[in-house]
């Protein structure tokens, strides 16, 4: 395909036309076969002179600008004609059938446009920057007196230069909603009428509106946007776009900023300026805000980017009083351009504190629930329009909250397809649950899966992210302070929290962070005058991942964990355990690589919706909401009745997962059936018990581990043996000693203080001392306490005693099991067993030669021995339950007697 090129300026029009001209010659129309069933094209070729759509064959060479020589691939593509308002073609736009690559447009002039209908300057000019939007309205409205207009490219730019080419001697509309403020502001100056309506355009006229009940209708607003170069017209109320009177001049706002401006008033019917200065882009005063008790005043400001995006912030007026440089950092990083003159820099200041609104709005300082609403940093959602409430902070917040696509689109391609994945399902389910905790009157905590790299663990987060956002961006990661985490978690009060891998925070303040997290409070601070700040607080579910769990990532940095942490926090395994990592089956893909790849792209695609439909329904009757989550909380822990205190608050939770995501399946948001959710969160809660114990006493079974640990660690190079007053020359020598070692029984005396001190750390005395005593491996002598009295085996004094702790040296073979159950529970199948003690095969002769009883011997004796006064249980029974009965300890050779008779270190002990 041969072209014309550029020779000289002078003869630019008329070479741009030729070669546009030689663009498409001998092209043809194109056949059925060529059109490939392209709906859009198939449309277009209904609508267009024969000579307007055809093949191309081969590439085009560009002929215009800095391009020229450049090759297009344009070979086997469907061209359109592009012409200007005196019919003459200019360009060709190529589409590929069937493809949503973006077309090639070839059009030097900028202002080419896909024209629809006859080109009369009697019709009215219909614009849009949309092929397939242009041409259903086309076909629900065509008649002889209107044309349609559509820009071939896709900018801003070119739509305007477009607008303003076809304006010239005709009428022109633009249609856009009433939120399509960014429009108006493009083609502000520009020789056309905006058409702005509440609804789309498009989907009036699908409704049947005709287009001249759509003109004629109340609420339609037709603004000549000739006129809207002096002021923005992005806003609804025109009151707000007054000028500002302030000393010797007045502040104006106008489309491409905000000026202070004064005049030359000696001629006034030719008002003239002696003085105008640049202060910021449009920025606007909506309303004064402050608090329900008349407090921390402030200015709710809007303004819009370099992009027309639109950014809201509730700004305290406190700010204004300081360094007034932060609240212009705020500012500038949210894409408001601030003059850098320091002079007219000021006059911002006063702009925003003086500006005269009489318009009120409620500031609060948390997002989430307030009564009925729910506050979003930009919005409130079930708002009764009676009071606007906005949320209030000394930094701007960028929401991550997002949307692309629709909600039918990413229930039925993304989530529904979930259904029956264990793990995605739990974690979408997190992602509806923080919005329950206040209703509920719960505290929250958070979930971590816990699995190996390539797992899946990540992934299934993200898409719990797409509830709320762009995967990418509203997932947090754990790699911050704590003091950033506290903002985090300040922004997500009420919702959910996703934090990636943490093994990218610092192992020596995760165990604070958790606790922080799930405590929902941050660090108590005070001002500069010394009087405390305000803490902030919050109510959220959090989901972590890792490749390690809690205690072994803060093992790391010596951090001990303890039960606290592990309610706060349940770990789950992200391993469903059907071989193919986090999937329970495939459903998208032949392979688990497959499928995680379609996942990835379903939820980068469509995100968002379903965040903002839950807040929708369940702010539709907040009391209603309540009481179905309620019910649904209480149904669930019914399965679960035979818990102990800790499981019993983590199953909870669980629980208020299990409720989201019922709920949201009733309100048509995630496609599952009735009960899936449930289902899912038993698998997950059911994985929970199985690591960590149904008796709940997981505190109990750490510090006796962590008791073993200390012996085992240290042995004999810390234990004096107790039989021995004086060092023998073959004997190694005891340094630092904590206590002695009954030989014979191997039991051990700890010394009171380095027991306190040293080995019960971090875990209370009184607490360790009641574990071990209610696991029978404590032997004492003292009415109402946890010691022994013995003799003091280094003392010159043959009667002096000595206090310790004696612990028997069953300890070290003690197992722990978690597994203890009910027979109520029917899902799960746990044997019934508490802690129990697995006496080791080792030599049972005593100091004195007697012999302890042997395991067989252990194992012949009954459930129950002891008089039946003073029975004294034993076997197979949790923690909890030996702390009912006292457990004392008896000589062989004499029984402890009331007047307390302490027997000699050579005597056997029967602890039965």
């Amino acid at each position: 395909m041969t072209t014309t090129l550029q020779t000289t300026s002078h003869e630019k029009a008329h070479a741009d036309n030729m070669g546009a001209d030689n663009i498409l010659q001998g092209c043809k129309p194109p056949t059925d076969e060529q059109l490939a069933g392209c709906p859009f094209l198939i449309k277009l070729k209904d609508m267009l002179e024969p000579e307007r759509l055809l093949f191309s064959t081969d590439d085009t060479t560009i002929y215009y600008g800095d391009d020229v020589g450049k090759t297009e691939a344009t070979a086997d593509t469907i061209a359109i004609a592009i012409t200007d308002r005196q019919k003459q073609p200019v360009g060709a736009v190529f589409y590929t059938p069937n493809s949503k690559a973006k077309p090639i447009v070839i059009d030097p002039t900028g202002y080419g446009a896909i024209v629809i209908g006859e080109v009369n300057k009697a019709n009215e000019i219909i614009a849009f920057d949309d092929a397939e939007y242009g041409i259903d309205a086309y076909q629900c409205m065509a008649d002889d007196k209107t044309t349609f207009i559509i820009s071939p490219q896709k900018t801003k730019q070119s739509f305007k230069k477009m607008v303003q080419h076809w304006s010239s001697g005709s009428l022109l509309t633009v249609p856009m909603t009433i939120d399509n403020k960014g429009m108006i502001n493009l083609l502000a100056g520009v020789n056309a009428r905006a058409l702005v309506t509440i609804a789309d355009i498009l989907t009036m006229l699908h409704a049947n509106h005709s287009y001249e009940a759509i003109l004629a209708a109340d609420e339609t607003q037709i603004i000549n946007l000739k006129d809207t170069a002096y002021y923005p017209e992005w806003r609804d109320d025109p009151q707000l776009n007054e000028p500002m009177i302030y000393a010797d001049g007045r502040f104006e706002l106008y489309h491409d900023g905000l000026f202070f401006v004064k005049y030359n008033d000696d001629d006034p019917a030719n008002i003239t300026f002696k003085f105008k200065a640049f202060v910021c882009s449009p920025i606007e005063v909506i309303a004064k805000t402050r608090d329900t008790s008349s407090g921390t005043w402030g200015r709710l400001l809007q303004w819009r980017d370099d992009d027309s995006e639109l950014h809201t912030w509730s700004m305290p007026l406190a700010l204004l009083q300081g360094d007034a440089r932060e609240y212009r950092k705020e500012l500038a990083s949210q894409g408001l351009n601030i003059t850098t003159n320091p002079k007219q820099r000021s006059y911002l200041d006063t702009y925003i504190q003086n500006y005269p609104i009489h318009k009120r709005a409620l500031c609060v300082d948390r997002l989430g629930w307030h009564e009925a609403q729910y506050i979003l940093p930009d919005g409130a959602i079930g708002s009764d329009g009676r009071q606007l409430i906005v949320y209030q902070s000394a930094h701007a917040i960028n929401s991550t909250i997002a949307q692309q696509g629709t909600l039918e689109q990413w229930r039925d391609e993304l989530c529904k397809p979930l259904a029956d994945q264990s793990r995605f399902v739990f974690s979408i389910a997190c992602a509806f649950a923080g919005q329950l905790l206040e209703l509920l009157d719960d505290d929250g905590g958070g979930f971590h899966l816990l699995g190996s790299s390539s797992m899946g663990k990540s992934l299934s987060l993200k898409t719990a992210s797409s509830v709320w956002g762009k995967p990418d961006s509203y997932t947090k990661t754990w790699r911050s302070t704590d003091n950033a985490l506290e903002g985090t978690a300040s922004e997500h009060n009420d919702s959910f929290l996703p934090l990636d891998e943490i093994s990218e925070c610092d192992p020596r303040i995760v165990g604070n962070s958790v606790y922080m997290l799930a405590n929902g409070k941050g660090k108590g601070r005070s001002t500069t005058t010394g009087h405390n700040r305000t803490a902030k607080t919050w109510r959220i579910i959090f989901l972590s991942n890792g490749e390690e769990s809690l205690q072994n990532f803060m093992a790391q940095a010596g951090q001990k964990t303890n039960a606290g942490i592990e309610v706060r926090v349940a770990h789950i395994d992200a391993d469903a355990g059907q071989g193919l990592k986090t999937f329970d089956s495939l459903v998208l893909a032949d392979t688990g690589a497959a499928q995680a790849d379609k996942i990835k792209e379903l939820s980068h695609t469509y995100y968002g919706a379903a965040g903002i439909a839950w807040l929708e329904h369940i702010t539709n009757d907040k009391a209603a909401t309540t009481a179905t989550a309620r019910q649904l909380v209480s149904d669930f822990m019914s399965n679960y009745s035979d818990l102990a205190p800790q499981a019993h608050r983590v199953a909870k939770r669980f629980a208020i997962v299990a409720a989201a995501g019922e709920m949201a399946t009733l309100a048509g948001i995630t496609g599952w059936q009735a009960g899936q959710a449930t289902t899912a969160v038993m698998t997950c809660l059911d994985n929970w018990l199985d690591n960590y114990g149904r008796d709940g006493e997981h505190e109990q079974r750490q510090i006796i581990k962590h008791i073993q640990a200390f012996i085992e660690l240290h042995g004999s190079s810390r234990f004096q043996p107790c039989e021995k007053s004086f060092y023998t020359d073959n004997e190694q020598k005891v340094t630092n000693r904590v206590g002695y070692r009954k030989q014979g029984s191997n039991d051990y005396y700890f010394y009171i203080n380095a027991f306190e001190k040293e080995v019960c750390t971090p875990y209370e005395l009184k607490k360790v001392t009641q574990v071990l005593d209610d696991a029978d491996l404590l032997v004492t002598n003292e009415t109402n306490k946890k010691t022994f009295r013995v003799p003091a085996p280094t003392a010159k004094n043959p009667k002096a005693r000595t206090r310790v702790y004696a612990i028997k040296s069953d300890i070290l073979s003690y197992e722990t099991d978690k597994s203890v159950g009910t027979a109520r529970t029917q899902r799960t199948h746990h044997i019934g067993q508490g802690l129990e003690a697995v006496h080791s095969q080792r030599d049972t002769r005593g100091h004195s030669g007697h012999s302890e009883p042997q395991v067989d011997e252990l194992s012949a004796y009954p459930k129950t021995r002891g008089t039946a006064a003073n029975p004294v249980t034993t076997g197979n029974v949790p923690l909890s339950a030996l702390s009912a009965t006292k457990k004392q300890g008896t000589a062989k050779q004499s029984v402890i007697d009331p007047n307390n008779e302490i027997p000699p270190f050579g005597s056997e002990i029967d602890y039965s």
